[in-house]
């Protein structure tokens, strides 16, 4: 009676594994990743393999288990706010942003000043829109359309737009 040798038992422990990777590398699925470590271990238990089969089972269990692609980074839409924020002290406006382009804004109003400010946002002559009073220190948030076309951000506090607390802002496309 004919024993196979070490030889033949560790070829058909690799065939064993390699036929396995194969067809679970043909399912697409994370199946394959499972299917392949049964590979292996069939290997490993079929016969008392070297360290010539484990690298070649753990070749075709890393060729079944690939990464699933990052989601694509979309722009974003009109419909989603565009965020600007506008920094108020003692008698001015700053603007996070030098160039602005048609759509909604969520401005983070931030009132570094030791006074009381709000800020309104005025077009042709008519308020568009204006946060409520903000304490020093605070900061309040204000959601706005802007069209294109030439915009004012004032405070409206006392005498604080006549002492320069303003800034224009031009909309363009």
């Amino acid at each position: 009676m004919s024993h196979p040798t070490r030889s033949t038992r560790r070829s058909a422990a690799l065939v064993l594994a390699l036929g396995v990777g194969l067809l679970s590398a043909c399912s697409g699925g994370d199946d394959g990743a499972e299917a392949a470590d049964a590979a292996s271990t069939s290997a490993t238990s079929a016969s008392a393999t070297t360290s010539s089969a484990a690298p070649e089972s753990s070749a075709a269990a890393g060729t079944t288990t690939a990464a699933p692609a990052p989601p694509a980074t979309t722009a974003p839409t009109e419909a989603q706010a565009q965020t600007l924020t506008a920094t108020e002290g003692e008698m001015y406006i700053e603007l996070s942003e030098d160039t602005l382009t048609p759509g909604n804004y969520t401005i983070e109003v931030v009132n570094e000043g030791n006074a009381t400010h709000d800020l309104v946002v005025e077009r042709d002559g008519s308020d568009v829109a204006a946060t409520e009073n903000i304490a020093p220190g605070a900061s309040a948030t204000l959601e706005v359309t802007l069209e294109e076309g030439d915009y004012v951000f004032y405070c409206s506090v006392a005498n604080h737009r006549a002492m320069g607390m303003e800034t224009d802002v031009t909309v363009g496309a």
